[in-house]
């Protein structure tokens, strides 16, 4: 019986952590943090797990952009960034004129994958520039690496909300054990105070 709760606690446990490492961050909602502009002035920072940043194109004219920065923390890897739109565009009633950018700073790389837009299928980073006289695959792993995406309309009819997710590991943060003569040195400091403590005790 005991161990039918211990495993029954241990599995609850797990199942509670499994939910919550699952859950998304938004680190950005247009609605509510602000419109993005087009010359990318926002810049938030990215968290371990997933980070979703929600915004809207909106019914043009006049044209729009929105444009947003985001930075990694130390020890951080860039898992995926995928881009999905609320429905399939419908080419009755809205415009395929939508473009996408996604620039790394480290090595003033675009990647592949963003580009014009056709349609409201998602679509996920290849990390790899393989245009202009600058080629190769974008870090994934560079603290303080700054990430830049653009999604920009020039004839959008309704609305296009959309998402940008991006998936994330954080290293654990290694700890430094204490030298050996680190702690001797401790010790003698301690023991200097309590000798300095009794000699001031009145007798």
């Amino acid at each position: 019986m005991m161990r039918k709760m211990i495993f029954g606690s241990l599995s609850g446990l797990a199942l509670m952590l499994s939910v919550g490492s699952a859950a998304a961050t938004t680190i950005y909602n247009e609605a509510v943090d602000g419109d993005l502009d087009a010359i990318g002035t926002t810049n938030v920072n990215l968290v371990a797990g997933v980070n979703t940043i929600l915004g809207s194109i909106n019914q043009t004219p006049p044209a729009e952009t929105d444009r947003i920065r985001f930075t990694q923390a130390i020890g951080m890897t860039v898992d995926s960034i995928i881009l999905s739109f609320a429905a399939p565009f419908d080419d009755a009633s809205i415009g395929q004129n939508m473009n996408s950018a996604l620039f790394n700073s480290v090595a003033n790389l675009f990647d592949d994958s963003f580009g014009a837009i056709n349609s409201g299928a998602s679509i996920s980073a290849s990390f790899f520039d393989s245009f202009g006289p600058e080629t190769g695959p974008l870090s994934q792993d560079t603290g303080g690496a700054v990430w830049d995406f653009q999604l920009s309309a020039g004839l959008v009819f309704p609305a296009q909300p959309w998402t940008l997710t991006i998936n994330t590991t954080q290293a654990p943060v290694d700890v430094i054990p204490l030298p050996a003569g680190g702690v001797l040195l401790l010790t003698g400091i301690a023991g200097f105070a309590a000798l300095k403590r009794r000699k001031r005790r009145p007798a």
